[in-house]
């Protein structure tokens, strides 16, 4: 939401499921032990893991988010009263400042949040990480990539393979994966680009921002019919770390 501009007709995050790629993940072995979702957002990928016999804690910097991802957790029945038991508790946090988390964490889930920092945010956040966790942790991080999906591309500023390689081996982070993937996402908000943004939202984005918005609307349109529930791929960088001891 803008000062000035309408509510939002959808939330492109909320998808009302964890996400795919998470659910595989976990399938496949990739958690374990204490569990931070950062920047959880509305909750569903911490709810799922909850649901799937962990511990977790989802931290979020915004009071809004969490509110509601205490209410789904408690309709799923997976809210803990206690951290550390199993089921999931939320928290209001700046991820850049993880004061009061120290050596708590065996298993990282980053969906989406690295690519909404600055570079002195992300350096300050993986260090954070590193001290959030225990020796041997894993990171499993997700973020906008500049490919595309079926033509499809980031509704946002992509994050380059070299900016990953580099924060993280500079923070205490070993890369053992750094691919492609994709994020599901919600396009309802992306009707088209005439009216997909009120004048006091593209008067506070940078122009090479909301001309690649408007590109993300355009071709959403053409493609706006086929989809169901208005879901679709977005693409997206993954990479599978572990903490340097």
């Amino acid at each position: 939401m803008f000062d000035g501009g309408p509510p939002p007709t959808g939330i492109p995050w909320d998808v009302h499921q964890a996400q795919p790629r998470l659910m595989e993940l976990e399938a496949l072995g990739g958690i374990s032990g204490e569990v931070l979702d950062i920047g959880c957002g509305l909750g569903d990928n911490a709810i799922y893991l909850a649901s799937r016999g962990y511990s977790v804690t989802g931290l979020d910097g915004s009071p809004a988010a969490i509110e509601e991802a205490r209410r789904r957790a408690a309709t799923a029945g997976v809210l803990s009263p206690t951290a550390g038991s199993a089921g999931v508790t939320f928290d209001v946090t700046d991820a850049t400042d993880l004061s009061g988390y120290e050596g708590r964490f065996d298993t990282v889930v980053d969906s989406a949040l690295y690519h909404c920092l600055d570079d002195d945010g992300r350096q300050a956040y993986l260090a954070g990480l590193y001290r959030a966790t225990r020796p041997g942790a894993r990171l499993h991080l997700s973020c906008f990539s500049d490919g595309n999906v079926n033509g499809l591309i980031a509704p946002m500023g992509h994050v380059p393979e070299s900016n990953l390689r580099d924060i993280l081996t500079a923070n205490g982070w070993r890369i053992d994966f750094l691919g492609p993937t994709t994020y599901l996402g919600n396009a309802v908000g992306f009707r088209s680009a005439d009216d997909a943004f009120p004048k006091a939202m593209a008067e506070q984005m940078p122009p090479e921002a909301l001309e690649q918005m408007r590109q993300v609307t355009e071709r959403f349109a053409k493609i706006a019919e086929l989809l169901e529930d208005d879901l679709v791929h977005l693409p997206f960088t993954v990479v599978h770390a572990h903490r340097v001891d």
